[in-house]
């Protein structure tokens, strides 16, 4: 027991550390290391006692001061908050593809015969350039055919397709082994009657089939193109001969055209198909629906920053990453806020109060936010109140529940004022632009002119199309969004709308009567030009047209619909608001580091300074001096630096050990040093700095260059 709990406490002081150094001379004494057990079950084994420790996966923060309780809080926060968020996505992503996946099973339900017809049932489905969105359409295509059809379906990338023994083997073996175990498999190696078959010959599914029969069997080809022209053509002349024994159904992936990939098959091959052609959805329109449902929705426990949305649809845009990995994203930003924010135990709405440490009001008293608001209260001589937030913790966490209340009808108020700025086609900006600049900045003064400008300059059609759509978002609201309609909270807006649009209506039905068109005194084509000729020069003048009385009616409602505009559309930042830094995250440090790594200059940092990750006083040097109680690989790097493309090795073992040997300081004896440089040089090698050499025995090839 004494054993265990040195190597507990070894274990324990090492598990929150970046990196450490593995010393090979403290572990001479092999008799104390423990005895290996061998492992008798796969499942993983339940623990004796429910140690809530065992299940900690945040980490106690406030210099470790942080109470148990609050580390389980916010760590359920965020596994209750992501869990939702993640429900709304999973079921937009399989609502996507369904037209689809109807259409394609559709097809294979209603084809004929394939023995009357001699011809392979093939679809076609135009996935776009994003290959990576092909996973889990074929993944739906692959549970619905198996569900609705009665097929076996093998999906096959072109990374398995190596040759075409190998791909019949992992069609037979995908087929077989789904639903049987070890010993029908040995069966269906031998066969019912005793004959023995190869683990690529279709004789053998032939057999299998016998026993259990299928409508089709469905060979998925994710990415077509990428497969081997000569390999597919083999594969499909193959199916094409069994097709009399074997139900084969070819689904293909095309990200270009069907008549590009029809162009890479011969002749002869394309004659044993036939089938049709389906589009999907492109992973853009997708991406917008996941941006309102995860990022802009009402009920959203987390307010992602308009910098960090940006880079991360900045990065689905221009490096095509798959919708997984976007997801995987927005989850990664969950996870960073509320594991290194204490303070996000208070958007809990059954917090207790008696776990809440005096900690915790002392950081919520440093938050900027809250500092400027004390300061503009003492500017308008409200001291006693900014006095009484700072010395009464009761009045701070009232007003701190009071501010997380304003933030939810913020919220509301945002969206629902980004719907009527979208209710038109009178801004080139789309939703999520604009939702991401409001987050920002606000709707200001600028967004609003932008705005109204160019709803006086419309014609009465588009007026009449937007007023219509602003009421029917306020009488039912956007279920994508999560709004619910707001006609009890507009306050006069729905019946000035409502008068409103009848008028124009009304407006435009006399002028039609009239045979005149209804225009403002904003309209273009109010705008004249005059010619006028003094003295032989031509002097152009701009004037305004006569208004009819119509037109001058039409022009007074645009100004009052401009009006109540501006006094309904303006909206605050969300950095504007108090308290934000418990609801709003908008780091991009941690997302590019894990997302978006830079391997390489990683580890040149770590070998040229490795007390930036070791933080150890004995790897502290200034200006990359290399001493004797640096690692091993790191001095064997700075040694590399100065070498040129052939390394000889005998050389560099002696400049290693002029450095680490025993007649320095701490230094090495011989036999220690050569360990520790073997070790070295094969994570050298392990890393591709190095790699032996064709033209020297003695001698090892440099293979990068620092900073090339």
């Amino acid at each position: 027991m004494a054993i265990d709990e040195s190597l507990r406490e070894t274990f324990e002081e090492k598990q929150h550390l970046a990196a450490y150094v593995f010393d090979p001379l403290n572990e001479a004494d092999g008799a104390n290391r423990p005895t290996k057990r061998r492992k008798v079950s796969k499942k993983p084994s339940k623990p004796e006692s429910q140690d809530s420790d065992a299940w900690l996966t945040f980490q106690p923060l406030i210099g470790g001061a942080e109470d148990e309780r609050c580390v389980h809080l916010r760590q359920q926060l965020f596994e209750k908050s992501w869990s939702r968020v993640n429900e709304r996505i999973q079921q937009i992503l399989r609502k996507t593809n369904q037209s689809t996946l109807d259409e394609v099973t559709s097809f294979l339900q209603t084809t004929p015969d394939h023995v009357s017809r001699g011809k392979i049932p093939s679809a076609f489905i135009i996935t776009g350039p994003n290959l990576a969105s092909q996973g889990l359409l074929f993944e739906q295509l692959s549970e619905a055919l198996e569900l609705e059809v009665d097929a076996k379906v093998v999906r096959l990338r072109s990374g398995d397709a190596s040759n075409l023994k190998a791909v019949l083997k992992r069609i037979i073996h995908d087929i077989t082994a789904r639903e049987t175990d070890d010993e029908n498999d040995l069966e269906l190696a031998t066969g019912k009657d005793g004959r023995k078959y190869l683990n690529y010959d279709l004789e053998a599914l032939y057999a299998y089939l016998k026993s259990n029969p299928r409508r089709h069997i469905v060979i998925a080809f994710q990415d077509s193109e990428a497969f081997e022209s000569g390999l597919l053509s083999d594969l499909i002349s193959l199916f094409s001969s069994w097709l009399d024994r074997i139900p084969f159904a070819l689904l293909f992936g095309v990200a270009t055209s069907v008549e590009l990939f029809q162009a890479r098959l011969l002749k002869s091959t394309c004659q044993c198909l036939y089938g049709d052609q389906f589009d999907v959805e492109q992973s853009t329109s997708i991406i917008d629906r996941i941006f309102k449902t995860a990022i802009a929705h009402s009920t959203v426990p987390l307010r992602l920053g308009s910098s960090l949305v940006g880079n991360l649809l900045g990065r689905q845009r221009d490096q095509v990453s798959s919708i997984p990995v976007f997801v995987s994203s927005l989850k990664y930003a969950y996870m960073c806020h509320f594991y290194s924010n204490p303070l996000t135990v208070f958007l809990s709405n059954d917090i207790e109060t008696e776990i809440l440490q005096e900690e915790h009001i002392e950081a919520v008293r440093c938050l900027p936010s809250f500092r400027r608001f004390v300061e503009s209260a003492i500017e308008e001589g409200e001291v006693d109140q900014a006095r009484s937030l700072l010395d009464d913790d009761e009045e701070l966490r009232t007003l701190l529940l009071g501010c997380l209340q304003d933030y939810r009808r913020w919220s509301l108020h945002l969206l629902r004022k980004l719907k009527v700025l979208t209710a038109g086609k009178f801004l080139s900006a789309d939703f999520t632009e604009l939702y991401l600049d409001a987050i920002s900045h606000g709707i200001d003064s600028d967004r609003i002119d932008e705005f109204v400008q160019s709803i006086k300059r419309s014609q009465p059609t588009d007026s009449i199309a937007f007023l219509g759509r602003v009421l029917y978002y306020i009488q039912n609201g956007d279920p994508s969004l999560g709004l619910d309609p707001w006609v009890n909270e507009s306050g006069e807006s729905v019946p000035f709308m409502t008068t409103l649009l009848t008028d124009i209506k009304a407006l435009q039905a006399d002028c039609e009567e009239q045979g005149i068109v209804l225009r403002s005194k904003y309209s273009g084509q109010t705008k004249v030009l005059r010619t006028t000729v003094v003295a032989q020069k031509v002097q152009l003048s701009q004037d305004t047209a006569t208004l009819t009385d119509e037109d001058k009616t039409y022009t007074d409602l645009i100004d009052k619909l401009v009006e109540h505009l501006r006094e309904i559309l303006r909206c605050d930042s969300a950095k504007d608001l108090q308290f934000n830094e418990l609801w709003l995250f908008d780091s991009k440090t941690p997302y590019r580091d894990v997302f978006i790594p830079r391997p390489r200059g990683v580890v040149e940092r770590a070998l040229s300074r490795p007390h930036d990750y070791l933080n150890c006083s004995c790897c502290d040097t200034e200006e990359e001096h290399i001493v004797t109680s640096l690692p091993a690989t790191a001095i064997l790097y700075q040694l590399y630096l100065d070498t040129g493309s052939l390394i000889n090795v005998a050389d560099l073992w002696s400049a290693y050990y002029a450095i680490v040997g025993e007649e320095n300081e701490g230094g090495l004896d011989e036999r220690n040093a050569l360990i520790l440089f073997y070790r070295g040089m094969a994570e050298m090698k392990a890393m591709g700095f190095v790699k032996q050499s064709r033209k020297k025995a003695d001698h090892i090839a440099k293979l990068a260059w620092k900073g090339l």
